[in-house]
């Protein structure tokens, strides 16, 4: 049900990543990473507090939460209950102190000039759905150096001009995408292709998360709680996916106070409303957005431009203290129509597209007791489209899909957990369409492809899943996930066995090593006839902590593809594929202070068997270095002519294979195109470099406003980003490569306004 089974649809934009060359700005990096290392070494007046957090019967306490509200500072306890707090200044403050399936405790301490000793004992009690709630939608249950979150603090500051959160995920080490500012936003996760990625808003499986083409995903970060991503090593509570879960989790409206949101972008305006139906009780949040620039140009646009809009919602009702009910929601809507006068090289004669997509889901959280958890949802999904592109390809797509999902967590103890579920889908699709016979030939525009014609109309029970897992600490600095899932294709009539393991030992109290291993399928859409896709996982990886707020990690990976489907010379579609993807990447982050941010490398190589000709070679989306630093600046002097925010965004990375037209041919029916060695040449690299500058502003105690400015690609440099080309005697070999290239220097800004109380 996948809604990229049309994959021919945007093959040509797909193909078109953009790169660049890391060398010219080494000293631009240096000097940012050099201003990072020195904020650190800044010393301060300040002094320590540290402990050990103990039950009542002595024995120490793992992961107890320290923290202090009012200085917004914290840690954790370690295997043996320790914990230490620095830089806290002279004074009296209160420290809340949290466990899972314990009493919540708040400490007053006075620090006067030393640092401080201090003992904590907790008190077991009964787990309620307040505070069983997070810790039971941690998703990779901590297990994985993968996971990283992010709250919308972070993805709005670096989400860049066109406001999309997938856009700062693509700066996590190991995810590549097209480059541009308009090209797609869809990712590639170490070496995997675009559809093995698994996406998920409020439990609800979320297939092809983006507008046309994947130029901006559907994801509105107003109404995001968190969003955390995992590139790879996932428990087996997720599964039909080989190579990551981005797992997005809206917030519930406030259930005390009203709050409003307006702002006015580079690309689009929105609007947000939260507040309480009943205090305290019921709560509901609405969000909205809409592009505008097709307002404007649609009747003089020399280009194509889109018209794309969304609403984001979410009603929740606490029914007591152990039980809540949320139903939310996502509503999107597309369109374009667009008629070339004089064909630019690259776009289509025409694109005229409308579609629309539908995501709901129902869920009922509840605890019972001190041991048990269960979230219930169930999902519904939408989708149609009608396309029309170039002089050949048309597609009409009407799908649907229903089906309900049970997570159940049973808590032996506080370190020991059990966790199950089950998922069923039921859905239909109809897809009429032309595709071009042979699916490499991805040039639209092009009358003498041969096609075929589709008239698809399949309906019926998609999948059902069954899996349990352990999550736990069996001895001190010893944490494991291990567990086992099984999905079953109704319509294929087999069921995929996919086990999975993870550990971590913690070294000392800066750092841990983790390995991970696994095997995961994915169904081969579209194809009955043909087993599901496998991927072996093996990853290990070292995690240090160098301050409270500055960590980083390396890890080592390795992807073993079995049963990839390709197709021949004979285009016969087999699944004997085979492939392989590795790297090392390294990740540097700082969460607090002033000067934030994160950098990013990867090193990695990927594989696979290619169509038409059968043999292992580079893969489509094979990049063997990206790397991506983000730094941005607070300023903690506060004028209303000084910025509050100053950051800096840079890509680099190197280009993807592509095949080349080497030649060409003239028939009665005119010129064809001769390709040359598959996947033989590479885009050219890629370098991106983006400033952004924020004003924030208070207006009375209720009202709070910001307006940046934004530069896209500061140093103005040419990145290919594609080509056409052109057939002709008086040309070498008879083709001319006419690139066009990405995105120049381009300045944008916008305003925000907040309405409420913070």
């Amino acid at each position: 049900m996948n809604r990229e089974i049309g994959k021919g649809q945007f093959t040509y934009i797909n193909s078109l990543i953009l790169l660049s060359k890391l060398v010219i700005m080494k000293k631009i990096t240096t000097l940012l990473f050099s201003i990072l290392i020195f904020q650190l070494s800044i010393g301060q007046d300040h002094y320590t507090i540290s402990g050990i957090v103990n039950d009542e019967k002595g024995n120490p306490l793992i992961g107890a939460i320290i923290f202090s509200p009012e200085l917004q500072k914290g840690n954790t306890s370690n295997f043996n209950g320790h914990f230490e707090i620095k830089e806290l200044p002279v004074g009296t403050h209160k420290l809340v102190v949290s466990l899972l399936g314990y009493k919540r405790d708040t400490v007053l301490i006075e620090i006067l000039n030393q640092n401080l000793t201090l003992d904590i004992q907790m008190s077991e009690q009964d787990l309620t759905l307040d505070n069983v709630e997070i810790a039971a939608e941690q998703i990779t249950e901590r297990t994985s150096i993968s996971n990283i979150s992010f709250r919308p603090q972070s993805l709005q500051a670096s989400q860049g001009l066109t406001e999309d959160p997938i856009r700062t995920l693509s700066t996590l080490p190991g995810i590549g995408r097209a480059g541009d500012l308009f090209s797609p936003s869809q990712i590639y996760v170490r070496g995997g292709a675009p559809n093995e990625n698994l996406f998920l808003m409020d439990n609800n499986k979320v297939y092809f998360p983006y507008y046309f083409g994947g130029q901006k995903s559907i994801f509105n970060t107003d109404a995001i709680e968190s969003i955390e991503m995992l590139t790879g090593g996932f428990s087996a509570a997720y599964g039909n996916h080989m190579s990551s879960v981005m797992n997005v989790q809206t917030r519930d409206g406030d259930f005390e106070n009203y709050h409003g949101i307006f702002s006015v972008g580079f690309y689009n305006a929105s609007a947000l409303f939260e507040g309480p139906i009943v205090k305290e009780k019921l709560s509901a949040l609405i969000a909205v957005r809409r592009t505008y620039l097709d307002l404007f140009i649609k009747e003089s646009a020399s280009f194509p431009v889109t018209s794309l809009g969304d609403i984001t919602y979410k009603i929740s009702y606490k029914l007591n203290k152990n039980h809540k009910l949320s139903f939310s929601g996502l509503s999107s809507t597309e369109g374009m129509d667009f008629i070339a006068a004089n064909q630019e090289p690259g776009l289509p004669n025409k694109l005229q597209t409308s579609g629309t997509n539908h995501f709901q889901s129902l869920q009922l959280k509840s605890s019972f007791g001190s041991k048990f958890y269960n979230k219930l949802s169930v999902t519904n999904t939408l989708n149609q489209n009608v396309s029309e592109i170039g002089r050949n390809l048309s597609l009409n797509i009407d799908a649907g899909q229903f089906g309900f999902r049970d997570d159940f967590n049973f808590y032996l103890s506080n370190k020991h957990k059990l966790k199950a579920g089950l998922e069923w889908q039921y859905g239909k699709i109809d897809y009429i369409g032309n595709l071009p016979l042979n699916p490499l030939e991805t040039d639209v525009n092009d009358t003498t492809l041969a096609m075929r014609e589709l008239d698809i109309h399949n309906k019926g029970e998609v999948i059902r899943s069954a899996y349990i897992l352990y999550n736990g600490n069996p001895i001190n600095k010893l944490g494991i996930n291990t567990g086992i899932r099984f999905d079953q294709n109704p319509g294929g009539g087999y069921t995929d066995i996919s086990p999975r393991f993870a550990v971590n030992y913690q070294l000392n109290e800066k750092s841990k090593a983790r390995f991970s291993t696994g095997i995961y399928h994915q169904f081969a859409d579209g194809e009955k006839n043909l087993k599901s896709s496998k991927a072996i996982h093996y990853i290990l990886g070292y995690e240090y902590k160098i301050t409270d707020h500055l960590y980083g990690w390396i890890e080592a990976y390795y992807k073993d593809y079995q049963n990839l489907v390709y197709f021949d010379s004979a285009l016969n579609y087999s699944s004997a594929g085979e492939g392989r993807a590795r790297g090392i990447e390294l990740f540097v982050r700082k969460e607090k202070g002033n000067l934030r941010g994160w950098l990013s490398y990867s090193l990695s190589h990927s594989e696979r068997t290619a169509s038409l000709v059968g043999q292992i070679k580079d893969f489509d989306f094979d990049q063997r270095h990206i790397f991506n630093l983000v730094t941005e600046y607070h300023l903690p002097i506060r004028k209303p002519y000084l910025p509050a925010l100053i950051q800096l965004n840079y890509r680099y990375t190197d280009g993807t294979p592509y095949t080349p037209i080497v030649g060409a041919t003239h028939t009665s029916s005119g010129w064809n195109g001769v390709q040359g060695e598959p996947l033989s040449m590479r885009n050219n690299d890629y370098q991106n470099l983006n400033l952004r500058v924020e004003w924030r502003y208070k207006i009375g105690k209720v009202m709070r406003a910001a307006s940046f400015i934004e530069i896209w690609n500061l140093t103005n440099h040419k990145n290919v980003l594609g080509r056409s080309y052109q057939y002709g005697e008086n040309y070498p070999n008879q083709v001319f490569d006419q690139k066009y290239y990405a995105t120049p220097f381009l300045f944008g800004g916008g305003f925000r306004m907040e309405l409420g109380k913070e």
